[in-house]
């Protein structure tokens, strides 16, 4: 009973923990960050983010403890190729299928040395195609917040035809065929991995679980084998997502072990318990097992050549993602003429990209933005898209063509877990200057056809625009606008509203580093 209840408990958890997830992605009123934006920040690399230690530090703890139970019951992308295994186990007409296979030690180390060194250098296009949660945010982004669109559009349809308007319509997703085709392409990467063998992803490619494996490797408790009741059935290792379990000597490799219980709730004889273990179940460290696959491969000293097969599929498989990406973002540029919705509105080009308030410069985002796509989808002005520029893919930027950004919204502040995008309050982000508004006189109406409009001065909430006499000293004469670049917040209002098409009269040019009065 002891046995079943452990596998029950970390599947409800599992469970809990993706629904609530989910539900953070798909909201499109705001109110679910309040209730489950822990989820996302117990997170690992959004706690580290985030400056949230003492999250990250019990990550580290528990795993210490109890093993990879992060991987088993928080990462959603864990949770989400348990989820494909199972479907994978469903259509196969054997329902075991795993087995045992050794630990691909040194792809597992390449990739998160290039992962770790990434970080620190501040490569972060490379860090967010390889950390898992960023992974399935943009999973999530693309893919299931339209879901949640759908079923918030109907409700408020279905409401307001019964005279009622509980529900509000949502505003759109920003689309991007970048972060779609990167989506897509990681979506298929890893479900084809956890269809075929269960958690190969996290054993082989992934860099937090290999992180997390150093700490786990002889963890306080784990599933340990009782040598005297065991049978060398072989069933726990066929039941193994991990492939970890080496039934012949009965051993438990629990650095790969991600603790999802399958092994104890199938042996029949009682003989895998997750309890302290002897000195003889002990896995070898990471520096012991370095040393003896060395050995294994009859060299003296660590040269290119150790593990040149694994280092060839390492170099394969990251490369495959950031090529994949590339070949999306080429793809994108070469037909999104002919694929995306045509628009009145068309983007300027800018010299500067603008990113978020909250954000404070290009520097901050980039180090700190995990590339998750939350705060897009929880944009209600539908002012924020994936950036496509190599040096801050995926990262959030502004765009002005279906709104702007409005004063009384820090939604994106809000729901980032962290803390890319920050704002104390309202007054701070009114305070924020994240660009200036820049005017090409010959696209204005004004100019072209002799009439004052003015609709730039009479929304800009930060009073930055002023109408004056396109002829000097005749007052009857078209009115153009006048452009205070000191009180102008860069929030688009301008932009969005200039009646001007394809391309507004004026548009806002970002800054580097914000400023705050």
């Amino acid at each position: 009973m002891k046995s079943k209840f452990l596998k029950y408990a970390r599947v409800v958890c599992a469970v809990v923990m993706m629904l609530s997830i989910v539900t953070l992605f798909c909201d499109t009123t705001g109110i679910a960050r309040h209730y489950l934006g822990w989820t996302v920040d117990i997170q690992f690399l959004p706690s580290i983010s985030a400056g949230l230690i003492a999250a990250f530090v019990s990550t580290l703890v528990v795993t210490k403890l109890f093993g990879r139970i992060y991987c088993s019951v928080i990462c959603p992308l864990g949770i989400f190729q348990d989820i494909v295994a199972r479907l994978g186990r469903l259509t196969k007409k054997q329902k075991v299928k795993y087995s045992y296979s050794d630990e691909k030690l040194w792809t597992r180390l390449i990739i998160a040395v290039l992962f770790i060194a990434s970080y620190l250098l501040c490569t972060y296009p490379i860090v967010g195609l390889l950390e898992p949660y960023s992974i399935f945010g943009r999973m999530a982004t693309t893919l299931l917040a339209p879901v949640g669109r759908f079923i918030a559009e109907y409700l408020a349809a279905s409401s307001e035809a019964a005279g009622d308007y509980t529900f509000a319509m949502p505003a759109a997703l920003n689309y991007s065929y970048v972060m779609l085709g990167v989506a897509l392409f990681s979506l298929v990467l890893i479900a084809i991995l956890a269809f075929r063998g269960g958690r190969t992803y996290c054993n082989t490619i992934c860099p937090v679980g290999t992180i997390l494996s150093i700490f786990a490797e002889n963890s306080v408790m784990k599933p340990v084998i009782d040598h005297d009741k065991c049978v060398k059935c072989g069933l726990c290792a066929k039941k193994c997502k991990a492939s970890c379990i080496d039934a012949k000597n009965g051993i438990v490799d629990s650095s790969r072990c991600v603790d999802c219980m399958s092994c104890i709730s199938t042996c029949h004889k009682g003989a895998i318990s997750f309890s302290t273990s002897s000195d003889k179940d002990k896995t070898p460290n990471i520096i012991k097992r370095i040393k003896d696959s060395i050995q294994k491969k009859g060299q003296k000293d660590v040269n290119a050549s150790v593990a040149t097969d694994e280092s060839k599929r390492a170099f394969l498989t990251v490369g495959a993602l950031v090529m994949g990406s590339a070949m999306t973002k080429s793809m994108a540029k070469t037909f999104d003429g002919g694929l995306a919705e045509i628009t009145e509105k068309k983007e300027p080009q800018r010299n500067d990209r603008i990113t978020p308030p909250g954000s404070k410069s290009y520097k901050h985002i980039e180090e700190v933005c995990t590339s998750c796509g939350l705060c897009i989808t929880a944009c209600p002005n539908e002012v924020l898209r994936p950036s496509e520029s190599l040096d801050s893919l995926l990262t959030p930027v502004m765009s002005f063509e279906k709104g702007y950004c409005r004063p009384e919204c820090k939604r994106c502040s809000d729901v980032c877990p962290t803390g890319a995008i920050s704002l104390a309050d309202l007054a701070e982000k009114s305070a924020t200057h994240v660009g200036h508004a820049v005017l090409i006189a010959d696209n204005c109406i004004s100019m072209k056809k002799g009439v004052s409009c003015g609709n730039c001065a009479r929304h800009c909430p930060a009073g930055a625009i002023t109408m004056a006499p396109t002829v000097n000293g005749d007052e009857t004469s078209p009115k153009m606008p006048v452009i205070d670049s000191q009180r102008c917040i860069g929030c688009g209002a301008c932009e969005h509203l200039c009646p001007s098409s394809p391309y507004s009269a004026i548009y806002v040019e970002g800054h580097r580093v914000h400023r705050i009065d």
